[in-house]
């Protein structure tokens, strides 16, 4: 999978069901190529947390490819160089057979798991975004 403009909550949801569905299918690995990956949000590495940690339950992988400084230095921030694998050599990885997949929005729960899941990855990342699992937490149950 390609990652084109920004990865955020904006347009995650898509990218959840992507990963849940490639997992579902029995692929072991998924590879996520970032070259093109103008920033990441909390909300998309969240669901990028969850799907390396499904993943891995089924001895698969998940590998990142052509991070930017920034984006690296955010995976690292946030524990998840701990489940993934980031690709030393990119020309070495498969390119991307998936189609594109237009934005859509992700949803208070959405937004909830992936927050959760980058606690899952890194117990660090509780006292980082406490007061956001708080507020989605309220927002879920008040629907």
């Amino acid at each position: 999978m390609a990652v084109v403009g920004k990865a955020n909550y904006l347009n995650c949801r898509n990218v959840g069901e992507f990963f849940s569905a490639a997992i579902a299918r029995g692929c072991s690995k998924i590879v996520v190529d970032c070259s093109q990956c103008a920033g990441m949000d909390s909300t998309f590495l969240g669901m990028v947390a969850g799907a390396a940690l499904k993943i891995h339950k089924t001895g698969g992988e998940m590998v990142l490819v052509n991070l930017n400084d920034r984006n690296r230095e955010l995976i690292d921030n946030l524990g998840i160089f701990k489940l993934v694998r980031i690709a030393e050599d990119p020309s070495a990885m498969p390119k991307p057979t998936s189609e594109f997949l237009p934005a859509n929005n992700a949803t208070h729960a959405n937004i909830l798991n992936a927050h959760e899941n980058l606690v899952e990855a890194d117990s660090s990342n509780k006292t980082k975004f406490e007061d956001v699992i708080a507020f989605l937490k309220r927002e879920t149950e008040s629907k």
